[in-house]
C-alpha cells in the first residue's frame, strides 16, 4: 500500500528529454519477446502481456492491486513480461510497459526498482542518466523510460550488472525499433 501512494506521489517528478524521445511508442510484447536468452539463462516461458492491469503481477510477480490501480489510474496502457531461470537462484525479469505520460512511468518504475532490491544502493549507470536503479550483491534493478516506453529489468542471483544492462540496451532498441516500424506504416 505503501508503494503504491509514493508511486502516486512521484508520478509528476520525472525528468522530461528531448521533444522527438518523449512520443516514442512500441508493443510492449515486441519489447520482451526479441531479446535473446543471456549465456547460463534458460527461458522460463514466452511473454506474457498482462494489459493496463497488470503491471504488479509484471514488476513484481504477484497480485498487488493498490499498485495496479496507481499504475493504470497514472496511465498504464499495456504491460509484458518476460523470464529467465538459470543455476544457483539466478532470475532475470523484464518488464515493458506502454504508457500515456513518460513521467508517471518513470515515478512509479523508479520506486518499484527500489522496492524490488530491499537496502539496495542507488545505481545510475552512466549510459542509462535518467535511469533509476538499486543493486545489492545478489539483486538488481534497473529502470529506463524511453519515450512512452518503460523499461524495467530485475536480476537476483549471479547475474551480473553486464547482463542487465545488456538486457536494457536491446529493449531500448527493440523499442526504437518497434516506434519507427509503426511510424513508417502510419501506425
Amino acid at each position: 500500500m505503501a508503494l503504491a501512494a509514493t508511486a502516486l506521489g512521484l508520478a509528476g517528478c520525472g525528468l522530461g528529454g528531448r521533444a522527438e524521445q518523449q512520443n516514442l511508442e512500441a508493443d510492449p510484447a515486441f519489447v520482451v519477446r526479441v531479446l535473446p536468452t543471456r549465456p547460463g539463462l534458460e527461458i522460463a516461458g514466452p511473454e506474457r502481456v498482462l494489459g493496463r492491469d497488470g503491471f504488479d503481477r509484471a514488476a513484481l510477480d504477484r497480485s498487488v492491486p493498490a499498485l495496479a490501480k496507481s499504475a493504470r489510474e497514472a496511465g498504464l496502457r499495456d504491460v509484458a513480461v518476460r523470464e529467465w531461470t538459470g543455476p544457483n537462484g539466478a532470475s532475470l525479469r523484464a518488464v515493458a510497459g506502454l504508457w500515456d505520460d513518460s513521467e508517471p512511468a518513470q515515478a512509479i518504475g523508479g520506486e518499484v526498482a527500489r522496492t524490488l532490491v530491499p537496502g539496495g544502493a542507488a545505481w545510475t549507470p552512466a549510459q542509462f542518466g535518467a535511469s533509476q536503479g538499486y543493486r545489492s550483491a545478489d539483486r538488481r534493478a534497473l529502470n529506463v523510460v524511453v519515450g512512452r516506453v518503460s523499461l524495467l529489468v530485475l536480476a537476483t542471483g549471479p547475474v551480473d550488472d553486464d547482463a542487465v544492462l545488456r538486457t536494457v540496451e536491446l529493449m531500448r532498441k527493440a523499442a526504437a525499433q518497434e516506434d519507427e516500424r509503426g511510424s513508417a506504416s502510419g501506425g
